[in-house]
């Protein structure tokens, strides 16, 4: 007999393509996978060591911003703390762009879901801003809900909606359900990544009591991109979510 080992090669059970054994999703079709145990106790955090240096690079940098005085105040400071996790953030995107571009295809999207999402988000907005009003806490306890930074620029609504809106909802998106989400499940099933990428979240956002409506939210986002592959259903719902926050914010609701 042969001492040659012989490769079995496992198939996708719905594209019939070759994946590894771990994987938690097929790279062609992008439809979830069984995970398989591993042998190898060490290989499971393999796929976290990206993970782990990008979420402690960000929890870096937003906590010298929020805490120390190295960055600028005002504006200025937010400006600066937002191009440089911007900066690390695509770093990530790209070495991860392999098994993460499935995600930003627009096959698939239905209107019917994209509509639901923004309608939650709507009333989610609503709700957390009753909330906040019943626990008498404050948006601004928080890394980005500084609405106040835009009032003495030309277009203070514009400004916000592009800096508290548009940013997060893009970039964050990227990253939490993204390439993190993406690695976690990779150890894990897709329902256990859900929870661990929605805690990551909220922790990242600096603020104990924020964590009240954080987490839920990331749970939504996260099992949105679980159930149907993609990232769009998650940017849109956090845009109009942080939107509606700014909105609430600027005309005093």
């Amino acid at each position: 007999m042969s001492d040659i080992d012989v490769e079995i090669q496992t198939a996708c059970p719905h594209c019939q393509a070759p994946y590894q054994p771990g994987d938690a999703f097929c790279q062609i079709c992008g439809k979830e996978l069984v995970v398989e145990p591993r042998d190898d106790f060490g290989d499971v955090f393999v796929p976290l060591r990206p993970v782990l240096l990008y979420y402690f690079m960000l929890l870096l940098v937003l906590a010298l911003y929020k805490f120390t005085d190295s960055f600028p105040d005002g504006l200025a400071g937010m400006i600066v703390i937002t191009l440089v996790t911007v900066v690390i953030t695509v770093a990530f995107t790209v070495e991860s762009w392999a098994t993460t571009r499935k995600l930003y295809s627009f096959s698939g999207v239905r209107w019917s879901i994209l509509g639901l999402t923004i309608g939650g988000a709507m009333v989610g907005s609503l709700v957390v801003n009753m909330l906040c009003d019943f626990i008498n806490a404050s948006f601004h306890d928080d890394v980005f809900y500084n609405t106040y930074l835009f009032a003495d620029t030309p277009y203070p609504l514009l400004f916000a909606t592009l800096m508290i809106a548009l940013e997060p909802a893009i970039f964050e998106e990227v990253a939490f359900r993204g390439f993190l989400f993406t690695s976690l499940a990779r150890i894990t099933k897709g329902v256990n990544a859900v929870y661990v990428s929605a805690f990551l979240f909220g922790i990242m956002h600096l603020s104990i009591i924020s964590l009240i409506w954080l987490v839920p939210i990331g749970i939504a986002f996260a099992e949105l991109r679980r159930r149907y592959d993609t990232l769009w259903y998650g940017m849109a719902g956090h845009f109009v979510y942080n939107f509606c926050i700014v909105l609430y914010e600027y005309f005093g609701i």
